[in-house]
This record gives structure tokens, C-alpha cells and sequence, in this order.
């Protein structure tokens, strides 16, 4: 489009060439005759000793035509420069030149008439049209010399079809670099629905050579009957009983490409039309929101694990405050047991909204459920055990089992007495080939167990949690010298096995 441009300015000068020529040659005598190509054929206009020869020569140009005084007062004009300005011809002979000229721009047109007094010169400028429409001219000036006062030639050629031309290179270099640089897949389409430019993300997109082949297919998408007639519309620019074709905004699809099967995007297009309204194609715009609709679907099951862990506390707690209170004497006594089963839930909860709800170390676990205790002197708790990775469901479970036994030593255990000692160790195992953790807990030097005590509530809880939150068994002995309790479970898959280290 560039080349065009060059070639359309250097074709306007050489056309303002011939004319400053045959005027310069005029105007000395050296011509006799000149060929002019009229609107009925080539004319003959002999020029020797007559005047009305040059007028029609002059009125014939296609280019306008003045004789101006050195102040600008016009002393003459062709009918060419009546119709450039849209100004009636008898009402040209004695204005200012300046009159065609934004008010701005005066001081140049001035100078400009100053300076070809003495030597022919040419500017580009504006001429302001009747109609307030602009005009875009090259204007040529140059002395005329006829014996009285100075006077000027003044040439103007119209540069609208150059400037228009020169828009258009614009207006193709604006585009081309938008594809280039678009993160979009852009695609533009002619009415026969084939691609004439991609922008380098469609270009990733189709995988191969794309122009000069149709859209559809390769951009096979699926789509529903009703939108693939709307994006044909849209493509054609033809639409039912000569309608205009709507535009399609934010429709999502997925390509039918194998490489492609698991990526969406949200397809807009819209119809291109000539300075006429006429249909030259469309332009269709794929946005990839893969990663967006991947993340609609995560927040989804978010809520909806949200939701089923709300369900499943208010269930426990609603559990856990019935059977306390059923095995509570008093008031006082429901108390104090429930608000410490709350705080063993709380601090399950703590953990796993630490880790978001991510796997949790069993070490962990277990050394903030004896956190408060480890008070009393580090060889009087001590906890032993490989590391291990814990699902989330089985954190709230053990957490609970954890504090039933916590509970149990500190009021009647090993904790009620200055001597106990508690020691929590765990072992990895294999049921059915699977992992699983074997957890022993021992007391040791508390208070004499006479024998197995009525069964209450947090044996119950122990024994319940074992069963069935744990998908395992909780095996409680009674010994003389201390309880033993060992919990087994199953861990639900091998990534949970993390290499053996020994926990302090």
C-alpha cells in the first residue's frame, strides 16, 4: 500500500511539472499549438497572437487555476478551482485567497505569497471548502510576469484520492500490527467464509498454513445449530430478509481439534463492511478460558466439600453434645466435657486450614493435641513414630480420639499423678496390601487400675471413631499399671507414606 502512495505523489508531480511547463512555455511564445483530450476526443488549440485558446487550455486543466495579486486578491480563476472550493465562479474574482483558508493557517499563505515573487515554490495546504468540508491541495506559486504590479501563478491540485490512499496504508499497517502483537486468536474472514489474516495466537491455534482455506475447517467448533447459522450470517454478511447479520459476543465453544479437546474459549465475530455499508467479511475473536473455567469448576467442588464438612461438624457436634450431656450428673460436668471436645474439633479444623486442607503429618497432629502438657516434663510425654501423611478425613476423627484419651489420663490416668509417664508411638503397617498406621498408646506409673470401668461416653466415642471414621479398630486395655490403647487404620493411598524419619 505504500508503493501506491509513492507512486500516486510522484504521478501528481510530474502532472504539476507538465503544467508549470506548458505555462512557463506559454508564457514566453514558444508554443503554437497544444493537443488537449476533451470529453469528445483530442482538440487542437492553436495558442499564436490569441487569447481565448490559453483560457480554454486553462479552463480544460484538471487542476485548479489562479492569477493572484501579491496581496492574494484573486485576479482570476479557472472553473476547476470554483468546483475544488465549491464556490460559485463569479464570486471568486476579487477575494482574498485567503478566504479558503482556516484562520490558523494564514500567516503561512501569506509567506508563501511573499516568497514566489521571486522564485516559483510549492506547499502542501488546506483550503476550506464552502460546505466547511476540508480540502486537502498541493499548491504551486510562481511570479507571472505582465509589466504592471506583481503578480502571481497559482496552481492547486486536489490530494483528497492521495490522502484517502495514504489513510488506507494507515489503516492496513494499524491493523496488521494489532494481529501481530493481539494475545487473542484473531481471525478475519472475506464473504466466502476464507481466512485472509490470522494474528500469531490463531496461528498457534490452527497449527498449520491457514489463509486461503475456510474457517470452519480449521476452526472446526461446536457449536449449537442456531449460533453456527449466526456466525455463517455473520461471516457472509448476508442475513435473513436482507437483515443485517447481528454480532456474536462471548459464546462458549471448544474446537473440534484433537489437540485441542480440553481448552475452551468464548467466541465473539463481527461483520466487516466497505465505506458503503457493503459485506467484506468479519473478524472472529476465540479468548481462551481454559484456565478460567477450570478455575469456576474448582471453586465449584470447593463449595461443595464446604458445604458437606459443615454438614458433617454440625453433626458431629450435635452428636457430641447429645451423648455428653446423656452421661453428664450435672450441668457443671456437661461443661466442662463439651467445651474440651469443642476444642479437640477446633483444633482438628486449626491444622487443616493450616495445611488448606491438605494432607496433614501425624507428628503434627499428635504434638499439638499434647501441647498443653508438655509442661509437665519432657520425659514424663514422649511421642515416637515415622512420619506420615494423613488424609484430611481422618484428621478430625483422631483429633477427637486423641483428646478422649488426653481427657481420660489427666482426670484418672498416668497425668493425674506426678509419677505417670505417657508414651504415644506409632508403627507403619500393611493390610491387604495397604498401608496402614498402628498408633499404642501407654500409661504408665498413674494411679492403680483396679479394674475395666464402667463403659462411658469417651470410651464409647474411642471405639466409634476407631470403627468407622477411622475404617479400622480401637483396641482399649486396662492393665494394673496403666491403660494401653492402639488404634489401627488405613491410609487410603501409598503418597501418604512419606520416607521414614524418626519424629523428636
Amino acid at each position: 500500500m505504500t508503493t501506491a502512495a509513492e507512486g500516486e505523489v510522484e504521478a501528481l508531480r510530474q502532472r504539476l511539472a507538465e503544467v508549470e511547463g506548458t505555462l512557463e512555455a506559454i508564457r514566453r511564445g514558444d508554443v503554437d499549438a497544444l493537443v488537449v483530450a476533451g470529453p469528445s476526443g483530442p482538440q487542437v488549440f492553436t495558442l499564436q497572437g490569441a487569447q481565448d485558446p490559453y483560457r480554454m487550455l486553462v479552463e480544460r486543466m484538471n487542476d485548479g487555476a489562479l492569477t493572484v495579486a501579491a496581496d492574494g486578491t484573486v485576479l482570476y480563476c479557472n472553473r476547476r478551482f470554483a468546483e475544488l472550493t465549491e464556490t460559485p465562479l463569479e464570486q471568486v474574482v476579487g477575494r482574498s485567497l485567503l478566504s479558503w483558508v482556516p484562520a490558523g493557517r494564514h500567516d503561512s499563505v501569506e509567506q508563501l505569497l511573499q516568497e514566489a515573487v521571486h522564485q516559483p515554490l510549492h506547499r502542501e495546504m488546506t483550503f476550506v471548502r464552502s460546505g466547511r468540508s476540508l480540502l486537502p491541495a498541493l499548491v504551486w506559486a510562481g511570479p507571472l510576469d505582465t509589466g504592471d504590479e506583481p503578480t502571481l501563478l497559482v496552481t492547486v491540485t486536489d490530494l483528497t484520492a492521495r490522502l484517502h490512499t495514504e489513510e488506507l496504508a494507515s489503516a492496513e499497517r494499524f491493523a496488521r500490527s494489532l494481529l501481530e502483537q493481539a494475545t487473542e486468536a484473531v481471525v478475519v474472514c472475506d464473504t466466502t467464509g476464507r481466512i485472509t489474516h490470522l494474528s500469531r495466537a490463531a496461528e498457534r491455534l490452527s497449527g498449520s498454513a491457514a489463509a486461503g482455506r475456510p474457517f470452519h475447517d480449521v476452526f472446526p467448533l461446536d457449536l449449537l445449530p442456531s449460533d453456527h447459522e449466526a456466525l455463517l450470517e455473520v461471516v457472509t454478511g448476508i442475513a435473513p430478509a436482507g437483515n443485517k447479520p447481528a454480532c456474536l459476543q462471548g459464546i462458549e465453544v471448544t474446537i473440534g481439534h484433537r489437540a485441542l479437546k480440553d481448552r475452551h474459549f468464548l467466541l465473539s465475530a463481527g461483520p466487516l463492511t466497505d465505506s458503503g455499508g457493503n459485506p467484506m467479511g468479519c473478524t472472529v475473536t476465540l479468548t481462551d478460558i481454559t484456565e478460567r473455567k477450570r478455575g469456576e469448576e474448582h471453586q465449584a467442588m470447593l463449595v461443595a466439600e464446604l458445604n458437606h464438612r459443615v454438614k458433617n461438624i454440625l453433626a458431629i457436634v450435635r452428636s457430641v453434645a447429645s451423648q455428653t450431656i446423656t452421661n453428664s450428673a450435672s450441668l457443671t460436668a456437661f461443661k466442662g466435657a463439651f467445651d474440651g471436645r469443642l476444642r479437640a474439633l477446633a483444633l482438628a479444623h486449626d491444622i487443616l486450614t493450616m495445611q488448606r486442607w491438605a494432607d496433614t503429618r501425624l507428628s503434627h497432629l499428635v504434638a499439638e493435641s499434647l501441647a498443653p502438657y508438655r509442661g509437665l516434663g519432657a520425659d514424663r510425654v514422649t511421642t515416637a513414630g515415622p512420619e506420615v501423611l494423613l488424609p484430611t478425613q481422618i484428621v478430625v476423627p483422631l483429633a477427637m480420639t486423641l483428646h478422649e484419651l488426653t481427657t481420660n489420663a489427666v482426670k484418672y490416668g498416668a497425668l493425674s499423678a506426678k509419677t505417670g509417664r505417657l508414651e504415644v508411638n506409632w508403627v507403619l503397617t500393611e493390610d491387604a496390601g495397604l498401608p496402614c498406621v498402628a498408633i499404642t498408646w501407654t500409661e504408665l506409673g498413674g494411679p492403680p487400675v483396679a479394674a475395666r470401668p464402667a463403659t462411658g461416653f469417651g470410651t464409647k466415642l474411642i471405639s466409634r471413631l476407631g470403627a468407622y471414621d477411622l475404617d479400622g479398630n480401637a483396641h482399649l486395655d486396662f492393665k494394673p499399671e496403666g491403660l494401653t490403647c492402639t488404634l489401627r487404620f488405613p491410609i487410603s493411598e501409598r503418597r501418604n507414606l512419606l520416607a521414614t524419619v524418626e519424629a523428636g
